[in-house]
């Protein structure tokens, strides 16, 4: 279904293979942007939202830009839950339920900038696929070989209960991991590491550059200070965590925690699913606006680790289409060329 297989030379047989199911709830195709996807339940599909750009690869073009996903339920997503492909820039995608879904976020950009993923809950309940298939083991993000960054993607205050590693592997440039709350399933998480396998291998550092590509080609990136890579806050309950894993060349920031989140309910399904039962100072977050105005996103005083915030997940501003975008700084005019509103779907 996804084509040639590049470790085994093999093609995909068009004759035998499963392309017709390859479907998705959204997919776009080289479109300007200014889509709002929300309050929909989106199950059992092969990809849920699915926008291609191929012709615009430059921040100040008009393709998949200015896009709100939120409040929407994924689950049993076969493929990808989000997947923007090739080039995006300025994403919000907040307060959604993933569940059961085998990479929820597919972030193989080319080149992107300005995304904001926060307030999101999910968990695998099952492991995605069937049992005796070791490729299904659900990976929260799959990253690209290269990829160029126009501006920061921040993930923070979600709240994850996974059977996987967070990165499937390779890396990501200009990506803040911020005040997340993280569980595992697996009676014994050892067996299952937060960057995925074999996580003790010598670090690329100083190695040549066809042993760095072959070890990045199976790992998650330990290039973090060349990518501007942060993981900071985080609450993963995982034994290797964070000391093994700064031995290991990862360089987890000094508040990130090894322990448990304490999730009031580790069997959800409903609406305010994996809620803490005991509060952690948040790491204090100020993000950067596509404008180049910033904005406080977490109060280190006021708010705690994960998507819920007492009674309620995580706010910011709206995510502002216009006015934030660079070389806009005012509201459209009826004279103006970009659409007057956004397409909203929901």
């Amino acid at each position: 279904m996804h084509g040639e297989r590049p470790e085994t030379g093999k093609s995909v047989s068009i004759e035998e293979d499963a392309r017709a199911y390859d479907g998705d709830f959204f997919r776009a195709w080289s479109i300007a942007g200014y889509v709002v996807i929300k309050n929909n339940i989106i199950a059992d599909a092969f990809n849920g939202i699915h926008f291609f750009n191929q012709v615009a690869e430059s921040i100040v073009e008009s393709c998949s830009r200015n896009v709100l996903i939120e409040s929407n339920w994924f689950i049993r997503i076969r493929d990808n839950a989000i997947e923007p492909e090739h080039f995006a820039w300025n994403w919000t995608i907040r307060h959604n339920m993933i569940v059961d879904c085998y990479i929820p976020f597919s972030m193989q950009m080319a080149r992107s900038g300005y995304f904001y993923v926060y307030g999101n809950v999910g968990w695998n309940l099952r492991k995605p696929g069937p049992d005796e298939d070791t490729h299904t083991k659900g990976q929260f993000f799959k990253f690209p070989t290269e990829h160029v960054a126009d501006g920061p993607h921040y993930v923070f205050n979600n709240c994850w209960v996974l059977r996987a590693p967070l990165a499937k592997k390779m890396g990501f440039s200009n990506f803040v991991h911020l005040n997340n709350a993280i569980d595992y399933y697996e009676a014994d998480p050892s067996v299952t590491a937060p960057f995925g396998k074999n996580f003790n291998d010598p670090a690329p550092a100083g190695s040549q550059k066809e042993e760095t590509l072959k070890f990045e080609g199976e790992h998650f990136t330990r290039a973090w200070q060349h990518l501007g890579i942060k993981f900071d806050g985080d609450v993963i309950n995982h034994p290797s965590l964070p000391g093994i894993l700064r031995d290991a060349g990862f360089p987890i920031g000094a508040d990130a925690k090894g322990q448990s989140p304490n999730f009031a309910n580790r069997v959800p399904g409903l609406p305010r699913g994996l809620m803490t039962d005991s509060w952690v100072d948040a790491v204090a977050l100020t993000v950067l606006r596509p404008d180049g105005t910033t904005a406080t996103a977490v109060d280190g005083t006021t708010h705690q680790v994960g998507a819920w915030q007492r009674n309620n997940l995580i706010r910011m501003e709206d995510p502002l289409f216009w006015s934030y975008w660079p070389g806009r700084k005012t509201d459209p005019s009826p004279n103006s060329q970009e659409p007057d509103h956004a397409q909203e779907i929901s």
